[in-house]
Order: structure tokens, then sequence, then C-alpha cells
């Protein structure tokens, strides 16, 4: 019960956050921008948070579930990135295909970026905590 109510309210944020975030860029535009920000958003997100959270916190799987399957998982859209391609190749094939590539490509670049930027927070954390340890033996 506990995993499913984690789902649910970190769905409920995300979802409320992605409708929040997209409709007004993605009106009045012949680019998905709100779709495309939210998607990159969402990448660096999942990846930076499952870093610290599974290498350094070691949360319960409550939070995980919580920001991964639920809060990411109803920010992030592959579904409406699937029929705003569909759309946008209905009048140019190009620029659709650009739009695929761009998220498939900067998706993995903000990941990445993630990865690194929650490695980075990681070493700072662990290094702050032994100087704190270390003042507090020589006191």
């Amino acid at each position: 019960m506990k995993s499913i109510l984690s789902v649910g309210v970190g769905g409920t944020i995300g979802a409320l956050a992605r409708y929040y975030f997209t409709v007004p860029l993605n009106s009045n535009s012949w680019f998905p921008f709100g779709t495309f920000a939210v998607n990159m958003i969402g990448s660096f997100i999942l990846v930076f948070f499952l870093t610290v959270i599974l290498e350094y916190i070691q949360s319960t799987s409550y939070l995980v579930l919580a920001v991964s399957t639920g809060f990411v998982g109803a920010f992030t859209t592959f579904s409406s990135l699937s029929v705003e391609a569909v759309k946008i190749a209905q009048y140019s094939p190009v620029n659709s295909l650009l739009y695929i590539c761009s998220s498939f490509v900067f998706g993995f670049i903000l990941a990445f970026i993630g990865r690194l930027t929650g490695k980075v927070l990681i070493a700072n954390l662990k290094r702050e905590t032994e100087s704190t340890e270390g003042a507090d033996v020589c006191e």
C-alpha cells in the first residue's frame, strides 16, 4: 500500500508540473518546446536523483518510487513526443525527424550530465562529512 501511495503522490505532482510547464510553452508554436523541455529536465532529474539516492543516501524504496516512477514518470512523456512527432511529420518530415533525434540525443546528454552532477555532489558531501568528523575528533 505504501508503494502505491508513493507512486500516486509523486505521479500527481509530476502530472501537474508537466501540465503547468507544457501548456504555455507548447501553445502557438510549430515545435513542442514544453514536451521537449519536460523530457530533457526529466532525463537529468531521474539520473541525478538515482545517482545520489542509490549511491550516497541509500534511502527507502518509497522515496525512489515516489520520485522515479511517480514524479518523473508522470512529468516526462514519450507518448506525447510520439504524437507530436507524427503531427509535425504531416507538415514537415524533416522537422519531425529533428524533433525525435534532438529529443533522444539531448536526453542522453542531460542524463549523462545528471550522473556527473550527482557524482560531484556525492564527492563534495563525502568530503564535507569527513572534514566535519575529523574536526570533531580534534576537539
